[in-house]
């Protein structure tokens, strides 16, 4: 199991067509592979979480954003972690955190392409002790 640490970068939108697409888009002409994404809906807004490489051009996609009055952006170290394709990775994984008491406080799929690696994009509260439980358990 391999952890990258990583910059998730969270914005809301408007809940009307073409939003989502437009960041996308966006992110898309910048030369951004959009490696995890979450998109959920938070008291009548388009809460939108991403990761993605290159890091600092998808920064300056949700900074562009933001002075165009869409947002606003927040950044969020989180965990990107390889998992296995197979029934109960997952739970493992929070069994594990919660051994090492570090909790969760959300965690979306990242499907592997081109021969890349399922990963799960994760938020601790404790990067750090994160990193060290999946070093010593999941190796």
């Amino acid at each position: 199991m391999k952890a990258d640490r990583l910059t998730e970068f969270t914005i809301y939108l408007a809940q009307r067509p073409g939003e989502l697409a437009g960041l996308l888009e966006a992110a898309d002409v910048a030369g951004v592979d959009v490696s995890g994404l979450s998109v959920t809906e938070y008291n009548d807004r388009g809460l939108v979480r991403m990761v993605g490489e290159p890091e600092e051009s998808l920064r300056r996609v949700m900074e562009s954003l933001v002075e165009s009055g869409v947002g606003p952006v927040v950044e969020t170290p989180v965990l990107a972690i390889e998992i296995d394709q197979r029934p109960g990775a997952v739970r493992d994984l929070s069994v594990m955190m919660a051994d090492a008491r570090v909790n969760v406080k959300y965690v979306y799929l990242c499907p592997g392409q081109n021969g890349t690696p399922t990963r799960v994009v994760v938020c601790v509260d404790d990067l750090d002790r994160a990193i060290e439980a999946i070093t010593i358990n999941g190796a």
